[in-house]
């Protein structure tokens, strides 16, 4: 069935549909997220990334990550929800057992993104990893990018997705890095007011207003 979806991809129908997928996927973002915000920049070449996984836009926002970078991004996914969506796969999902194929595409100079814990955790610190990213990366023979993720509900009546690109570093350093950037970001939204933009933070996605947002410039225009 992969080589079935990969063949696709090439067709139009198969671009035809990962337009489509693509669309749906910003559309989710743009419409339950007040915004996205990113820090930091990727390095070039290829690279496995290693994020958190502790809420249900993770997926969404890596892909928006690679999007961003204009980098080709396949994220290794779950072999049951790939199962249950195999369409995902003409927007880079890629079976978390199909390593050879992962491989391949660093190799190719592309980006392989996982979730090292294995799991989604309840949002907090950093789970135990497991060892799939270390691997890829060794074995690949290229970095790790630490990316720290959080979708949060602060000031708006929306909640807020923050995505902080860590620096580069070798296999098996991933976990101290990971944890060190995520607690990172934790302080800084906990000392940051929640109706202002951390430091270090752009606006890369704009989503749904809050009422108030969006009555304000009416209040403001019936005033006398």
């Amino acid at each position: 069935m992969a080589d079935l979806w990969e063949t696709l991809k090439e067709r139009p129908t198969g671009k035809a549909l990962r337009l489509l997928v693509e669309a749906l996927v910003l559309r989710s973002l743009k419409e339950s997220l007040r915004g996205v915000y990113l820090r930091g920049e990727a390095p070039e070449g290829p690279l496995v990334l290693a994020l958190n996984h502790h809420g249900f836009f993770d997926g969404h926002l890596a892909w928006l990550l690679g999007k961003l970078c204009r980098r080709p991004l396949s994220l290794l996914v779950a072999e049951e929800n790939l199962r249950a969506y195999p369409v995902l796969k003409l927007a880079g999902a890629l079976e978390a057992g199909r390593v050879r194929e992962a491989l391949r595409r660093l190799r190719r100079g592309e980006w392989v993104a996982l979730f090292p814990e294995g799991e989604m955790r309840y949002p907090g610190p950093l789970g135990p990893l497991r060892e799939g990213a270390n691997w890829l990366a060794r074995k690949a023979g290229v970095p790790l990018l630490p990316v720290a993720l959080r979708v949060v509900l602060r000031g708006y009546e929306h909640p807020e997705a923050f995505v902080w690109i860590g620096k580069p570093v070798p296999p098996g350093e991933e976990a101290g890095a990971l944890g060190g950037l995520l607690q990172a970001l934790d302080a800084l939204l906990a000392k940051t007011h929640p109706r202002e933009v951390p430091e270090g933070f752009r606006e890369v996605l704009r989503g749904r207003r809050s009422l108030e947002e969006r009555v304000l410039p009416l209040v403001r225009l019936l005033r006398p």
